[in-house]
């Protein structure tokens, strides 16, 4: 029944030689392979490309004005499946990702869907999944005026995304995920959040200063006050996200992408904070 469907993976990517080789192994290890994976790569000048076309299974296409928006809609209108999968570089899907994403658009009525992560450069990391769902379980199910996917973990249909494309906001200060959800939402178009479409994230976005992370989470306001919408669950989640980045911030300072483990000296060092996909 779940090959009536056929899904395409798109990942935009900007200098991630440090994540992509991971995301692509998870990708291979599915228990259904996707029908397509296509990179979309965004000028990068370290060995993302590279590592991209070492495995056989990428398409590998070039998006030259940068920003994550360009990139994600590069590799959408290139995308030949039915749905059409987006995760980030960071991203580690769970095994029966592909089963679940079909399982889910068997229903005709669903335009979109995202799903939980969990985050494997923190500790406990089947532990913490359970509050990340909890959280977005409660606000999907109490706030029906608050849509949302996330780029980490998302998929819609080939056909919604044709006849939303040429809608979607250019703008720097908003998130193009979030965006994407609110078109769909004004639409009247049914996104759904689904606890089995699984995957791992790094929290690698708390290496930012108080600064720049307040600027980054400024971009949700953005992205609903540019569409006149003002939603509880914007808030609870904007809150959340900051309690979030104030209790971990020191757990992830010491985390070293590189070695895959914690350390006082990293601690003391830091991480690099991540440029912002959207620049």
């Amino acid at each position: 029944m779940s090959q009536t469907l056929s899904v395409s993976i798109i990942i935009p990517v900007y200098n991630e030689e440090h994540h992509l080789r991971q995301c692509l192994e998870a990708i291979a290890d599915q228990h259904e392979a996707p029908d397509e994976v296509i990179v979309v790569d965004n000028n990068s000048t370290d060995k993302t490309v590279e590592i991209a076309k070492s495995f056989p299974f990428v398409r590998l296409l070039t998006a030259k004005k940068q920003g994550v928006f360009y990139a994600r809609n590069k590799g959408f209108d290139a995308a030949k499946s039915d749905i059409i999968g987006r995760i980030d570089a960071d991203t580690r899907i769970d095994p029966d990702w592909i089963r679940q994403v079909k399982r889910i658009f068997l229903d005709d009525q669903v335009a979109a869907a995202t799903g939980p992560v969990y985050w494997y450069d923190m500790p406990l990391k089947e532990k913490n999944y359970f509050a990340e769902h909890a959280f977005k379980g409660l606000l999907y199910k109490y706030d029906k005026d608050y849509p949302f996917l996330f780029g980490s973990n998302m998929a819609i249909r080939r056909s919604e995304w044709r006849q939303i494309k040429s809608e979607l906001c250019d703008n720097k200060a908003m998130h193009e995920d979030m965006d994407l959800a609110i078109h769909l939402y004004l639409r009247e178009r049914h996104i759904v959040y689904d606890s089995h479409m699984r995957a791992g994230a790094s929290t690698r976005r708390f290496d930012s200063g108080p600064e720049d992370f307040y600027r980054y989470s400024e971009m949700m306001k953005t992205s609903f006050a540019e569409h006149d919408m003002n939603p509880v669950g914007a808030k609870v989640a904007i809150a959340a996200y900051t309690l979030g980045y104030v209790t971990l911030y020191p757990l992830r300072r010491a985390y070293d992408d590189t070695r895959e483990r914690r350390s006082l000296r990293r601690l003391i060092l830091g991480n690099k904070p991540r440029k912002n996909p959207m620049q």
